[in-house]
Order: C-alpha cells, then sequence, then structure tokens
C-alpha cells in the first residue's frame, strides 16, 4: 500500500577548502523542513576530511542529526566513510558505508551508493542527474531520485544547486511481522556551495 506524498523543503550550505593538493576539508550544515507538520524535521552537522589518488578520493567523516520523531527530539550520530571514483567529466560513482548510532533504536551498518551524472556544456550552468540507493540489513531502506541544475556564480567561490529530489522510504509494518510499505517524498533542496 501506497501512502500520501508528503512535501519538504531542504536547505544545504557546504564549505570546502585545500588543505594541499591531496586533501581537502569539508563542512556541511542540512535542515528538512516539513510543511505537512510545519516544522524543521532534522537538521545535521557533517565534517571530514577527504584525500584525492587521480580519479579515486576517499573520505572519513562524523554527522550528527537532530531530528523530530513525534514530539521528541531524538538524536543520531553518524560516522562514515565515503569512497568516490570519477569516471570521466560527466559521471560519478560514490559508495557511503555509514554505521548508524541510533537514540531510540538499535545501531545498524547502511550503505548508500551514488551515481551522479552531469551535462558539463556550459561555463556558469549544467543540469544534473543523480540516483541514490540505500540498504540496510541486506535489503533496499531508500532510493532518492535526483533532477537539479548546477550554477556557477562568475569570479567567485559559490555555486548554486537547486533540485528536485523524489524519495522513496520502505517502512516495515509494526502490526504486522515481516510485512512493509513505501512511503514518499517531495522535495525542494537548495544547495550553496563554497569552495577555498
Amino acid at each position: 500500500m501506497f501512502s500520501q506524498s508528503v512535501f519538504e523543503d531542504w536547505i544545504n550550505i557546504d564549505v570546502a577548502g585545500e588543505i594541499n593538493k591531496k586533501f581537502e576539508l569539508k563542512i556541511e550544515y542540512q535542515h528538512k523542513y516539513n510543511h505537512e507538520d510545519n516544522r524543521i524535521r532534522s537538521s545535521h552537522v557533517d565534517m571530514g576530511v577527504t584525500y584525492k589518488i587521480n580519479k579515486f578520493s576517499i573520505g572519513g567523516f562524523y554527522r550528527e542529526i537532530y531530528e523530530m520523531k513525534g514530539d521528541n527530539r531524538v538524536t543520531e550520530l553518524r560516522p562514515h566513510l565515503d569512497l568516490s571514483y570519477k569516471i570521466n567529466d560527466n559521471l560519478k560513482i560514490r559508495l557511503r558505508n555509514e554505521y548508524r548510532i541510533k537514540e531510540l533504536k538499535d545501531n545498524v551498518f547502511r550503505y548508500r551508493l551514488r551515481l551522479a551524472y552531469s551535462l558539463n556544456v556550459w561555463d556558469n550552468y549544467n543540469p544534473f542527474f543523480q540516483n541514490e540507493i540505500n540498504l540496510s540489513e541486506g535489503s533496499l531502506v531508500r532510493d532518492r531520485v535526483i533532477l537539479g541544475l548546477s550554477i556557477n556564480i562568475k569570479n567567485s567561490p559559490f555555486k548554486i544547486k537547486p533540485s528536485y529530489i523524489f524519495e522513496s522510504n520502505r517502512k516495515e509494518s509494526s502490526s504486522e511481522p515481516n510485512s512493509f510499505s513505501w512511503s514518499f517524498r517531495n522535495i525542494l533542496k537548495i544547495a550553496c556551495n563554497i569552495k577555498f
């Protein structure tokens, strides 16, 4: 059974700066506003370092998430390791291995595989497509399909990326064992990237 779609706005601000030619420091803040509940559903801070080797990069990160579950605010800590490979100028693939340390549930590993394709045709704006699948405990638990536009602001370190995300989430039924349903979110995301 399919549940009714939910509408959200996500705001991202991420800052990246090169330590040297191989290492890059990254910091990100995001909040997710849910229109149905008229409140910020969750927010997170993410920080870490990536190491580049030609078309391959590896990154270690720490994420702290605050999320509303009913009337309670819960915390999740999420250390993760990113492995990225640039196939060509247009196509990139990333595998994220994250360990979810949850306040109200058991801790679990989750694997997120993202394929990103960008049309690098123009100097200051380019459309992109991404698909990210999430696997946990041997099952597909989430899929995100993302369509967006990357806009470079000339003579500045700023990039703005508005996008639309269609998110599908698999939920276990609390009343029937071994039963699940899918819920859906329509998301407008605005990301601001600053690179030094």
